[in-house]
């Protein structure tokens, strides 16, 4: 799965790359950010007739730093504004800057999203829907993230694979292709997320592309799937679990 949040305008390029190769995604998109610019109503519309829509605030505030009638009015509100623009229902979240906390959970959890997602990377399983971690960002991190992300995830053998192949130190990309590789070989979700806007910042769209191509020839096996698809069947599996 991939997905790519913030709504900038050149999530629209990022679309067309994604159509090409045949791969599914989510974006998250607010309905203003704060930071830079967003797409209008008719660009979200258009994204959304072909690739799965999230909610991600209306003003892509950091969630926890704001008091909780005001959570529950950005969650609640970007949710309605989105869903009215392209006329479905919205399934999934994702916290701005991966900010949450229990109580900014439970009310993305009363506004009727069944998942949601973070920003915490090195991960292949999904222990919690509403606190979805992902693989690895469409950017270069410094090494001390990824090894606090990695330690956190509590993976010891994607852990020991990070450290044999060096891969805390490699480009971005290189550490996408190997992880998923790795996945393949060994199970579980990969997820690879970003953002377009960082995309342009660093030049990164002949890279991107490499990841992709690597993406699109992998075998039938390889299940693709958008972000709200995925939460949807880690849900429909715990359900499953409980009932036997």
């Amino acid at each position: 799965t991939t997905s790519w949040d913030d709504g900038y305008p050149s999530d629209l390029k990022l679309a067309e790359l994604l159509k090409r190769y045949d791969i599914p995604a989510t974006f998250y998109i607010p309905i203003h950010n704060m930071e830079r610019e967003c797409m209008n109503p008719q660009q979200i519309s258009e994204i959304a007739q072909v690739f799965d829509i999230g909610g991600h605030s209306y003003h892509h505030k950091k969630l926890t730093k704001i008091s909780l009638s005001e959570v529950e009015t950005e969650i609640l509100e970007g949710k309605k504004r989105l869903e009215d623009i392209i006329g479905r229902e919205l399934l999934s979240f994702c916290y701005p800057w991966g900010a949450c906390n229990d109580q900014v959970m439970g009310i993305v959890k009363e506004a009727g999203f069944i998942g949601a997602r973070t920003t915490k990377s090195l991960t292949r399983s999904i222990r919690y829907p509403l606190a979805m971690s992902t693989t690895v960002s469409a950017a270069n991190w410094w090494f001390a993230p990824y090894i606090k992300h990695s330690v956190a995830s509590r993976d010891p053998v994607l852990f020991s694979f990070m450290v044999r192949n060096n891969l805390f130190f490699k480009g971005w990309h290189r550490l996408a292709i190997e992880t998923l590789d790795f996945v393949m070989k060994n199970g579980g979700v990969w997820h690879l997320w970003g953002h377009s806007w960082e995309i342009d910042e660093n030049s990164d769209w002949g890279r991107l592309e490499e990841v992709l191509r690597v993406i699109s020839a992998l075998p039938n096996d390889a299940r693709r799937v958008n972000n709200s698809q995925l939460v949807r069947i880690c849900v429909d599996s715990r359900a499953k679990r409980k009932l036997e």
